[in-house]
């Protein structure tokens, strides 16, 4: 149990369960139907929706009429997207590049040693739009968690800013003032980058909010690594989090140090 500088566990508790909601509600229990809703067509021998036999001369002049209707369409959405942009004619948080050919197991992140390594089946063959939605969580999620384990472990020798000497090292920062204020101003800070200026976008890569520093580094050797680290930082936060919670010391003092 928590002893000593921890006087209010439970609060830990409640940020660590509130993240993996998050998780769950975004890679399990996601909206949508599965399997056929309404049964096969051809139980509906009496339906005044079925369609009479067609002759071939009519089929000709409806499909000559269709097609010129398309093209009228093809015009008409030609000239909407000259004036307002061709990226607002697309659904939001749907690929503009999704085909039934798109193969998960051949994308960025399936290496060796496991590969593509997807035991639970989330990312479908085909569904490239289900796809970017997954990746661009496990991007955020593993660069959030590189820097929390980074973190975890360098404050517990500095202190960077002056007036919060009197802030213990570990979780407790978050919910010992002054540390409480700065970790509500992360939190805000945070929410306005995501929303205003680190948007997704689907003409380009999940994650890809462009090169700011100029390090000219986007490459795949790079988001490989990337993507290696983020997912062993989630795992080494995790791991740093459920022992302090458990034992009260900070990711340094499990070593005894």
């Amino acid at each position: 149990m928590c002893t000593g500088k921890y006087q209010a566990p439970g609060s830990f508790l409640f940020i660590l369960i509130q993240h993996i909601s998050c998780d769950v509600g975004k890679l399990v229990w996601q909206d949508g139907l599965t399997g056929s809703a309404w049964g096969d067509w051809a139980n509906y021998t009496a339906s005044p929706l079925r369609a009479e036999p067609v002759s071939g001369a009519a089929a000709a002049a409806a499909a000559a009429k269709a097609a010129a209707a398309a093209k009228g369409a093809t015009a008409t959405g030609s000239a909407v997207a000259g004036s307002a942009g061709v990226g607002s004619l697309k659904e939001k948080g749907v690929s503009g590049k999704g085909s039934p050919d798109f193969d998960p197991s051949t994308q960025i992140g399936a290496m060796d040693p496991l590969g593509f390594f997807d035991p639970a089946g989330f990312c479908k063959k085909g569904d490239e739009a289900g796809f970017r939605n997954l990746r661009a969580a496990e991007i955020k999620h593993g660069r959030a968690a590189m820097m929390a384990a980074l973190g975890a472990v360098v404050q517990h020798f500095f202190f960077f800013f002056p007036g919060f000497e009197s802030v213990p090292s570990g979780l407790a920062a978050a919910v010992t003032a002054p540390g409480s204020y700065g970790f509500i101003a992360l939190f805000a800070l945070s929410g306005a980058l995501e929303l205003g200026l680190w948007t997704e976008s689907d003409d380009k890569e999940p994650g890809n909010f462009g090169d700011p520093v100029g390090f000219n580094q986007y490459t795949q050797e790079m988001r490989e690594r990337e993507l290696n680290n983020g997912r062993f930082a989630m795992f080494a936060a995790l791991g740093i989090i459920s022992a302090e919670l458990y034992t009260g010391k900070d990711a340094i003092e499990q070593f005894g140090l």
